[in-house]
């Protein structure tokens, strides 16, 4: 059904681009960050993540393509993390563009990074979703991930 090949230098460039304001926009959501840093500082952690873009060791930015058509429907951005005594996969985004979705493509691109890791000897595949993301959360525990710790927030008035 996909495909996931490593993502161009122009599509790179393009993800790079729209992930920072995406994340941006997320932490200001949340009520992290506030909207005037929040484009800075989302790009300062994906440039401490990517010092040398998809060239950075164990980073791995592919682009989910329909394997039929070899049509783009979205991207994933995985790493293997070795700190510790058992290194993880940790997905850092998986997306699938608007026109694509419910489709299980984001589905199967999550359980061919299962694949991934057992095949590199991680013990885990771990992700961070922000608690606004219903559709992902939902998408998440079906396919079996569970919550491993829960950040929780209530503004209050000064």
């Amino acid at each position: 059904m996909v495909r996931l090949e490593p993502m161009s230098p122009e599509e790179f460039r393009t993800f790079l681009a729209w992930l920072d304001q995406d994340y941006a926009d997320a932490h200001v959501r949340a009520g992290t960050w506030d909207r005037a840093s929040a484009l800075e500082r989302a790009h300062a952690e994906t440039q401490k993540l990517l010092p040398d873009g998809p060239a950075t060791p164990d980073q791995f930015l592919n682009t989910i393509r329909e394997s039929s058509t070899g049509a783009r429907v979205g991207e994933i951005w995985h790493a293997i993390q070795r700190e510790g005594t058992r290194p993880q996969l940790f997905v850092f985004w998986v997306g699938i563009d608007e026109k694509h979705r419910r489709r299980g493509y984001a589905g199967e691109a999550l359980r061919m990074l299962e694949a991934e890791a057992r095949r590199t000897g991680c013990y885990r595949v771990a992700l961070h979703v922000f608690g606004d993301n219903t559709n992902a959360r939902t998408l998440y525990t079906r396919l079996g991930y569970r919550e491993t710790n829960v950040l929780m927030a209530k503004p209050v008035d000064a």
